[in-house]
């Protein structure tokens, strides 16, 4: 009894408590209470109505009352409060044990994030074809603005309903009409996706829901014009392939050009440096000739012979002397000056 009383005052999760319930309670105390004093006279002549232990039977259902003071809200779940005084009060019970006003109702409302799936929203494009969207949305409700929705809808199925259904669709009406079709469907599709996206956001956050995410499942027209966008894409593609291939072929081209222009200048170099070298070269010989005079041709072959000493081959016989041994050596200078020749006899001769 007590486990059934609990549940409809509110003490767990699923519950909502209310006036029915608290009066049922103090009724039963009552009751039980006035039952348990109705007892028989010894004689079980009459009945007679008398306090004893069996009374405090009657404390449960007020257990029960008491238990009316508090409410646990589950886990992705906040709690409304609503007085039948006041009414809905703007604020929201956490996840977990709360108190409350013994007469208050508690609703709850889940923050989970809710997926809503939508298919055939219809817009109209500035150049008057009709465009179809299958969208797939994911949004929340506020848990610090959970109350402001429940006064709006009250269920999130009525959220579901009455609101983000509704939303979706003006969205797409609002921002197709400033594109025409070529556009959604080619070049300029991604720019209409997140004016929606961003008109949502705005709309959302005005009713104390979060915007999550939005997925463009299909997005298509008549069948003749994406046939047509096909045609044309094709087209594109085309000449941009012709275009890539010429900017290929001149890139190519000047690329030869700079080669050509790197071997020649690379020739022209060396031939400039072969010049250089070679004019050097006849300079140094020239200068060479130049200095070079009999006199320091005997010069250098006086020098040449003190220092490594000459030979000379005498009579038939073919005997050689080293004639750089001795204070005795035979010497002979060269020149415009005298000459001499000095030997030394020796005993053999």
């Amino acid at each position: 009894m007590l486990v059934i009383l609990t549940k409809y005052l509110g003490f767990f999760p699923e519950s909502e408590n209310g006036m029915t319930v608290l009066a049922l309670c103090i009724i039963i105390a009552l009751f039980v209470f006035i039952a348990a004093g109705v007892t028989m006279t010894p004689d079980r002549q009459r009945t007679i109505w008398k306090t004893n232990k069996k009374q405090l039977l009657a404390i449960i259902p007020l257990i029960g009352i008491l238990l009316g003071f508090f409410t646990i809200i589950p886990v992705n779940t906040v709690g409304i409060l609503f007085s039948p005084i006041n009414g809905v009060k703007n604020e929201t019970l956490p996840e977990g044990f709360n108190t409350k006003g013994l007469i208050d109702q508690v609703y709850q409302i889940s923050t989970e994030v809710q997926t809503k799936n939508l298919s055939q929203m219809s817009g109209q494009t500035k150049d008057a074809q009709y465009i179809l969207m299958n969208i797939d949305i994911k949004y929340r409700v506020d848990p610090q603005r959970a109350f402001e929705v429940f006064k709006l809808f009250r269920t999130l199925e009525t959220v579901d309903a009455n609101f983000i259904s509704p939303t979706v669709q003006r969205s797409v009406e609002n921002i197709t009409t400033q594109y025409n079709i070529i556009e959604i469907l080619g070049e300029k599709r991604n720019e209409v996706y997140r004016e929606i996206e961003l008109y949502l956001r705005e709309e959302f956050a005005k009713s104390g829901i979060e915007f999550y995410s939005i997925t463009f499942v299909d997005t298509s027209a008549d069948a003749s014009i994406e046939l047509a966008i096909s045609n044309e894409a094709i087209a594109k593609k085309a000449v941009e392939t012709a275009e890539q291939e010429r900017l290929r072929i001149e890139i190519e081209s000047q690329q030869r050009i700079v080669l050509a222009q790197a071997d020649k200048q690379k020739a022209q170099i060396d031939a400039e440096t072969q010049i250089i070298e070679a004019t050097a070269q006849a300079e140094a010989n020239r200068i060479i000739a130049e200095s070079i005079t009999p006199e320091l041709l005997d010069l250098m072959e006086m020098q040449a012979r003190q220092q490594h000493g000459w030979v000379t081959v005498n009579g038939a016989g073919g005997v050689i002397v080293d004639q750089n041994q001795s204070a005795a050596q035979s010497y002979i200078y060269r020149g415009d000056y005298s000459s001499y020749n000095q030997d030394e006899t020796s005993a053999a001769e």
